[in-house]
Order: C-alpha cells, then structure tokens, then sequence
C-alpha cells in the first residue's frame, strides 16, 4: 500500500503536519506509540508572544500568534474538541529593577501592543507580590493532552495508523518500504528520540527534562491568569493548577525526581503567600536546539525522509504557523521559510555520524 506521507511520531509536530497534509487532500500513514517521557503529551501548552525575562516579542511573534490561534480553532471545529482558551498571563516582578525595566519598554518600544495593565503591589491577596506585575492579553493556552488525544482519535479514522515504535531495520530509506507499506516521503516528527534515528542522529538535538506538578489551592477556586515569575501557575480547573517547568540537561531518566519537585516548591514559595497540597508530578524531554530554532527540512542525501523538529519549548506558539509553511512546501515546492533551500539542515550534517548513508 502506497501512501502520499508517511509520518513517524504523533507528537505536537507529528500531529499538526498530519492536519495540514489531511487538508491538503494527501494520504497518510502514521506510526507512532506512546513513550512515557515524550515531552507533548506533559507540556502545559502556554502560547505567549513575549519573553517574559527581557520583556520583547519572541522570535515571529507577530506571524505564529495569530496562526496558532486561528489554527487550533479550526482543528477544534473539525475534530469536534475544546482544547484552547485564551488567559492573559500575569508577569509579577522580582524586585524593582525588574519593574522599572518594564514600565520603561512600555512606554518607549511597541510592547504597548501586548501589555494591557500595570499592577501595583500586593494587588493581589494570595501572591508574595510587593514589587507590582504587568498582564500580557495576547497569551493563551492549550490542554496538549487533550489536543493529541482527540487528534488521535480522529487521524485513526482517517488514516493507516501503526501503533508501534519505527522499526529501522525494517525501513528502506532508498525504495521508501517500511513493512508493506510505502512512500516517497517519510517525515520523522520524533522529538528527542530523533538521538535514536540512524538517519538523523547528527542534528543538535539536545534533550531537556521538565518536570511539572498539579497542585491544589484551597483558598483559590479560579484564577483566570497565568502567573509567570521564574515559574509559570496554569489554572487548569476550580482549585487545580499547574507548576512548571525544570530544566535539567544531565538527568533524561523517565518520570519526575525530588529534586525536580523540591526546586518547583522552592519557586512556589517566593510567588504564593497562601498554602497548596501537591496532586501529582510528571515529566518529560523536551527536543530542544541550542539556538532556539527548529528542525524542519529535507535529508541532504536521502531524498524520500524529512525531519520536522526541535520545536522546543515554544512549541504550541510557533508550531502551527511552521507546520502550515513545511506542508506546503512538501505538497507545492513552494519556498521554506524556515530552511531556505535547506541550507540549515545541510550546515549540521556530517555523513561520517549516520551508520546508513550511502
């Protein structure tokens, strides 16, 4: 059976091409099975156009918000779920330095545009907040879970969907078979675990843990904000809320560590002036590049795979918009943006680290 794509992993990225090539009136298959320490499945989804350390527009901010919001709203209408909702998110400062520097990039650059509000201190009776806080409106976020199950749901009705890990010794890269099945287009959309693809195994990919925790606040039935100082507070439901994140480059053993859970509850002590219980902890990998940048183009010698990774973690902002560009350029040969001429992937290869090239 031959199909038009065929795409291995049903990540963030796996998942977001998979609609766009849909849409595009392709045939698909997938492969993919769950790994415990995927990092989509535990992300908390924030979409927030604005670096909250340097207070500046993220990377393309002006290109992925819009896209993200306007894409997850149609993939809500079409698979039937409600995954998005639209929170402003709540910078509290540190100290004064932290608040001058705001005020001041307000009033003098364009940072008008996504900052409604100024806070003056102690505004808020269950925060630690006696240097004020700025609120983001263009912020919002997405239930990842949610969005990939309801996803999974739906592409198992519309496509051949293996449920089992790739197995490269079964893959001819040349002739483009993987078991029975063929195409002349494999996308490896594998998150960390591109480390284990023979054929991608010399991208920069450099897996990070973040461990994430639910916590209950008694005292707090709905906050309708992402609070952001060093660590983000997620509502997710009436007292429930969700902690995060950890970096830690050394430690990628599966499941959340004390360590990881002591370091959350240290940063929870400086914002929160009021008690919690602890729910539960997860973790995961994230894919993350050191500059930043993704991952998306086509293999410099074989012509049947392509990668489309390292989305990090701004992935759920940037993905959309990356996914739509990448789709279109693999079905129309039209310009992509991300990897002209796919010299970005080229730059990083080095045929002497993949064991199968020919």
């Amino acid at each position: 059976m031959k199909f038009d794509f065929i795409i291995i992993g049903q990540g963030l990225a796996g998942t977001l091409l998979a609609h766009d090539l849909i849409e595009a009136n392709k045939t698909i298959a997938i492969v993919d099975v769950h790994i415990t320490s995927a990092a989509s499945p535990v992300a908390a989804g924030l979409i927030n156009p604005v670096s909250m350390k340097r207070c500046i527009p993220s990377y393309n901010s002006y290109l992925y918000y819009p896209r993200a919001i306007s894409r997850y709203r149609q993939i809500e209408k079409k698979i039937d779920s409600s995954f998005l909702k639209e929170k402003p998110t709540l910078r509290v400062f540190s100290n004064d330095k932290v608040k001058n520097d705001w005020q001041t990039k307000y009033s003098n650059t364009n940072m008008d545009y996504y900052i409604s509000r100024f806070y003056s201190k102690n505004e808020f009776s269950f925060l630690n907040n006696p240097h004020g806080s700025a609120e983001i409106h263009l912020s919002s976020q997405i239930d990842i879970n949610k969005f990939l199950k309801s996803s999974r749901n739906f592409l198992k009705k519309n496509t051949v969907f293996l449920e089992e890990r790739f197995d490269f010794s079964l893959f001819d890269v040349d002739q483009g078979i993987y078991k029975k099945i063929r195409s002349d287009n494999f996308i490896f959309c594998e998150g960390f675990r591109v480390k284990d693809n023979p054929y991608f195994n010399w991208l920069p990919i450099k897996p990070n843990k973040g461990e994430l925790m639910t916590i209950r606040i008694p005292t707090i039935k709905c906050f309708d904000k992402v609070i952001s100082q060093g660590v983000y507070i997620v509502p997710l439901d009436n007292y429930i809320y969700l902690v995060g994140s950890t970096y830690n480059h050394k430690d990628l053993t599966d499941g959340p560590t004390a360590q990881g859970e002591a370091s959350l509850k240290d940063k929870l002590s400086d914002i929160l002036s009021v008690g919690y219980e602890v729910v539960s902890c997860v973790s995961g990998i994230r894919p993350t590049v050191k500059d930043r940048k993704p991952l998306v183009g086509l293999h410099p010698i074989h012509s049947k795979i392509a990668v489309f990774n390292g989305l990090g973690t701004r992935g759920a902002l940037q993905g959309p918009y990356l996914s739509d560009n990448f789709s279109k350029f693999l079905t129309t040969q039209s310009k992509n943006t991300q990897n002209a001429e796919n010299q970005r992937i080229t730059s990083f290869f080095d045929g002497k680290k993949s064991q199968f090239n020919s």
